[in-house]
């Protein structure tokens, strides 16, 4: 091999080499705008996450005051029930037994 095809050669393993590090630093630059966008998009992710347990606990809170509120509900319908048939009972007997409280004859 002569000096001009060793120069040669070396030239293009310096170029090749010059190229790859010109390359890698393109893989870092991009790496890194990668990381920055998983990093937001991790962000974003979480925060929606963070909103969507905050709303779902919300939601559950309202659904156990809506539970609550529909049992008081039931029991004042069953206690009013109660006193309705109660007044309803004292106006059939009232009635029936007539107006002074005595059977009619």
């Amino acid at each position: 091999m002569t000096n001009e095809e060793l120069e040669k050669k070396i030239e293009f393993i310096v170029e090749q080499q010059a190229q790859f590090t010109a390359d890698i630093q393109k893989l870092q630059e991009a790496q890194a705008r990668t990381d920055q966008t998983v990093n937001r998009l991790a962000t974003a992710t979480l925060n929606r996450f963070e909103a969507t347990d905050k709303r779902t606990d919300d939601i559950d809170e309202r659904i156990s005051a809506l539970v609550d509120s529909q049992v008081r509900t039931e029991e004042n319908v069953k206690k009013t029930d109660e006193n309705l048939r109660n007044l309803i009972a004292v106006v059939d007997r009232y009635f029936s037994e007539g107006r002074n409280g005595h059977s009619e004859e």
